[in-house]
């Protein structure tokens, strides 16, 4: 068996897929939005940097994002399940396909440390003035040289199965790869030295008592290699149909009784509860939905004029309410739900109904927060906003786009 040749095969596979979704998920008008978001972004950001003071703490936040995202060096290897049968007999010729694959881990994400030290580079440099701008360079080297470093130590420990072992190395190197971003910042190169050194011994040590003697978990990487995949789906399904995704519900019992409890068990509301608990406990719903709220609350106090704050939080005000159109598909696959003895138009009232609760009780909240983050008037001006564009967008556009779906 070519192993080289099977990690090309899928490699492209894995592209087309990745491809095929990312084409899906930044068509129609979240592409423009992820591009205004940027643009406006850019600009306060801008705006942000000149009243920033110079005891600003950038060197401790660079070295916190920057560390954690070294620390996080999964590597990818698209085993599959059947990989247990077909691949075990040349599990000692694996060395170009596991190559490949720390090689292509290196490319992802080395390309987001670059992108997060570009975007701290205009803070950095305004702290940091007396700085070269060429210096960056040699701190993205750094960066990338130490983030291999962190591959292999990943991979290395990937034999264990002690999940006690894998929490502490993430601990000691997470808490290593801090303080190394923290002297490179600040141009300590001896102490960077003394750190990367300190990354290759927990890289060595992994090598020696745990990848020599060890095979692979086989059943183990296979899991992980899922999960990453199912995140990536879980994703796409926000924007599209998934037929590969696999859902987990979660219970949360508490938070299925809070919300169905004022629902009338009748036969008008069969989809509203449906719709209602699908979004309670399905992790992607409702953990987005707080995940935006959470973004909402930041650039409301983070951006410092009042229209700045406005347009940000009627753009992710317009995001909560895009992604959640995909709920009214999310049992596309479940046969018996064609079995209600119920109308069509109650399924889509149901979604609709969702899906304006959920923009209204974002709006209430931001509200009573705008109130902190600027004042009463600009509280009141942005609930009439935001109230107008929740009615608007939900009596056209989500009308629109689930005579579409059905």
């Amino acid at each position: 068996m070519d192993t080289n040749q099977l990690w090309k095969e899928r490699f492209g596979h894995h592209v087309k897929m990745l491809s095929r979704y990312l084409r899906l998920m930044f068509n129609d008008h979240l592409a423009f939005a992820l591009i205004f978001f940027v643009a406006a972004g850019a600009y306060f950001y801008q705006e942000w940097l000149e009243g920033v003071p110079d005891t600003f703490p950038v060197d401790w936040i660079m070295a916190v994002v920057l560390g954690l995202l070294l620390a996080h060096s999964p590597v990818r290897t698209f085993f599959k399940e059947a990989d247990t049968v077909f691949l075990l007999s040349v599990e000692n010729r694996l060395g170009p396909y596991i190559r490949n694959g720390v090689i292509y881990s290196l490319i992802i994400q080395g390309y987001w440390l670059a992108i997060f030290l570009f975007v701290f580079t205009p803070l950095y440099l305004k702290i940091y003035s007396g700085t070269d701008a060429q210096y960056l360079l040699v701190m993205l080297g750094v960066l990338i040289g130490v983030k291999i470093i962190n591959l292999l130590a990943v991979w290395f420990l990937d034999k264990s199965r002690e999940r006690r072992l894998h929490y502490f190395d993430v601990i000691v190197r997470a808490a290593i790869n801090i303080m190394l971003v923290y002297f490179l910042v600040n141009g300590e190169l001896l102490y960077v030295l003394i750190a990367t050194a300190l990354i290759i011994g927990v890289a060595f040590l992994n090598y020696w008592n745990i990848y020599q003697k060890y095979s692979l978990p086989w059943d183990a990487l296979i899991e992980k290699e899922e999960a990453r995949l199912q995140l990536f789906y879980r994703l796409a399904n926000l924007s599209t149909d998934v037929p590969d995704l696999k859902r987990k519900p979660k219970k949360r019992h508490g938070l299925v009784n809070l919300v169905t409890k004022p629902i009338n068990h009748d036969q008008s509301n069969t989809y509203t509860y449906l719709y209602f608990i699908t979004f309670i406990r399905s992790g992607d719903y409702f953990g987005m939905y707080l995940r935006l709220i959470g973004l909402t609350i930041f650039f409301i106090f983070w951006v410092p004029l009042f229209w700045g704050k406005l347009i940000f939080a009627i753009l992710f005000l317009f995001v909560t309410g895009f992604q959640f159109i995909t709920i009214y598909n999310h049992h596309k696959t479940l046969d018996w739900i064609q079995l209600y003895p119920v109308a069509q138009h109650v399924r889509k009232k149901a979604v609709h109904q969702l899906i304006f609760l959920l923009m209204l009780a974002k709006v209430v909240v931001v509200f009573v927060l705008f109130m902190f983050a600027s004042d009463l008037v600009d509280a009141i001006i942005y609930a009439g906003v935001g109230l107008a564009f929740t009615l608007l967008f939900e009596n056209f556009y989500v009308k629109a786009r689930i005579e579409r779906m059905s």
